[in-house]
């Protein structure tokens, strides 16, 4: 840690120390994101191929390729970074091109000028950063103090409505603060506030689980999503009861959004109504 702090206090005296300090050749934005990655750390994230459950990043590597490989620019920074062959790669070596766009994926560089501000959690001890970088790559760290770690939610998707007292709210337009219904330890139901809400980012490949119930209610959320019992979307079988009613039926398929969704309601149970039927939230306090 007191060998990056010095590394970035050095680069912070060289963009500060004289307003007649030339800019040098501008850098691409995902060359730019590699000198913060590697001059910083990595973001702290919620990996899709951990979240909702861990599996294989072969699969979606090989899908994700040839849209990375479409963009000159990245897939360019990429291979450099990765010191890959310019030439074609083999199923091994997109999986590291998969994750080294992941990782560019996740941190957020906002332009102001000829610099770009950055905001993040990092891996290195989940510390808080903030700072800039030049359009040259030259470094400014404004802040570092402790953060903490992603809150990686297992969750639901955009089109999801959740009961509130004042009807069904769609769960991309939940804010902390506001209320929703959730069970009391005696199986009423009452108001309480969001405490948090969360999403994850999930590529093209990410499967939802489509549920429908013997009485009509029916929801699409990810497999590792918990019914308010405990259970698993994804292990459900046709005839189980869930919430006063039975699986009628159950599939799992492609979902069309780019990102899942999750809220955490206070109160005891962290349950809440999602399309009217009874789940529990996947974050915590």
């Amino acid at each position: 840690m007191k060998r990056l702090l010095a590394s970035v206090v050095t680069l912070a005296a060289v963009a500060c120390g004289s307003a007649s300090v030339a800019i040098g050749p501008p850098l691409t934005v995902p060359q730019l994101k590699f000198r913060v990655i590697d001059q910083v750390g990595p973001v702290a994230y919620c990996d899709p191929d951990s979240y909702p459950l861990a599996h294989s990043e072969l699969d979606p590597a090989l899908a994700t390729y040839p849209q990375i490989k479409a963009d000159a620019e990245l897939y360019t920074a990429i291979v450099a970074h990765e010191h890959l062959p310019a030439g074609d790669l083999t199923d091994e070596q997109k999986v590291v091109v998969y994750r080294a766009y992941k990782k560019l994926r996740a941190l957020a560089l906002a332009q102001t000028g000829s610099h770009y501000d950055f905001d993040y959690t990092s891996q290195t001890n989940f510390d808080h950063v903030t700072g800039t970088i030049r359009s040259d790559g030259v470094i400014t760290v404004v802040t570092y103090k402790p953060g903490a770690r992603p809150n990686c939610p297992i969750c639901l998707a955009a089109s999801t409505l959740i009961a509130t007292p004042t009807g069904d709210v769609a769960v991309t337009k939940l804010a902390a603060g506001m209320l929703v219904w959730t069970q009391a330890e005696d199986g009423t139901r009452i108001a309480v506030p969001v405490l948090e809400v969360g999403s994850t980012a999930v590529p093209p490949t990410h499967q939802m689980v489509h549920l429908r119930l013997a009485d009509g209610r029916e929801l699409w959320a990810s497999p590792g999503h918990r019914t308010a019992d405990g259970r698993q979307l994804g292990t459900l079988e046709a005839g189980d009861m869930v919430d006063g009613s039975t699986v009628a039926f159950l599939a799992l398929g492609p979902y069309n959004g780019d990102r899942t969704y999750d809220l955490l309601p206070a109160g005891a149970s962290g349950t809440y109504w999602a399309n009217g039927i009874l789940l529990a939230s996947t974050l915590s306090h």
